[in-house]
């Protein structure tokens, strides 16, 4: 009944997470010709509707119910993986689980909700009669604000999550293919950073939603991993029977 109530879980957060990344091509897609105006504000912005980042913070407020309940549940399989097999790191890499799950569990909305309200600041001053400049110089500024948070938030929740990743399924404390352990965010943002330097419009446009996609997979492994112990119990149930 446990396994089943997780396994539940995994798949509200791949829910969750193709959610998200619907959220990140309308936020994102920008189209070809783009360029980048200081450290936030993209050149295309005037000619993207509005209505795409609305939509794409409703998607990511629709979503974080079912994140939760995926990490929660997440975190609970991290720990008895750990707690099984102490040895080495195990119990420093639980740890480190908990506190970047943490911090995923605390951010991950406002990181996606800041993303969206930068285009919608400049475009709102911009149709309010200031120049691309005026609202670029305001758009930049704010982003600027917040932009410690959001990288100790963002670097903290990605790299502790797939640093613990890799290191259970190497490890063999996920009983998961060694190539499975690419499943985690960061292998998201490195197959982004590939796609993003291929000269094609479109290899960058749907690149933009891959780190999503890398915690998506994470909720896939979590997902495997518990049809693997079905499939370990149901043999030996066949055996002793």
């Amino acid at each position: 009944m446990e396994k089943e109530k997780q396994k539940r879980a995994m798949l509200a957060g791949i829910a969750a997470m193709a959610l998200f990344m619907i959220g990140d091509w309308l936020l994102d897609v920008k189209g070809s010709g783009n360029k980048e105006v200081g450290l936030f504000v993209n050149s295309n912005w005037p000619a993207m509707s509005m209505w795409r980042f609305e939509v794409s913070i409703l998607l990511a407020a629709a979503a974080m119910p079912l994140y939760w309940i995926a990490l929660k549940e997440l975190r609970h399989i991290v720990t008895d993986a750990c707690s099984r097999n102490p040895k080495g790191h195990a119990l420093a890499m639980k740890r480190l689980f908990d506190f970047s799950s943490a911090a995923g569990l605390i951010s991950v909305l406002f990181i996606h909700i800041m993303c969206c309200l930068l285009p919608i600041i400049f475009k709102t001053s911009y149709g309010m009669g200031s120049t691309f400049e005026q609202a670029a110089d305001v758009t930049n500024q704010v982003g600027m604000y917040i932009l410690l948070p959001f990288m100790i938030y963002y670097l903290v929740m990605d790299i502790g999550m797939s640093v613990v990743m890799v290191y259970l399924i190497l490890t063999r404390r996920f009983a998961l293919p060694k190539w499975m352990a690419c499943f985690h965010p960061v292998g998201g943002l490195v197959l982004c950073e590939i796609f993003a330097a291929i000269p094609v419009a479109w290899c960058n446009d749907v690149s933009v939603a891959f780190e999503s996609m890398g915690h998506l997979l994470m909720f896939v492994a979590g997902y495997v991993l518990l049809q693997q112990f079905d499939k370990i119990k149901t043999i030996i149930y066949s055996t002793y029977k």
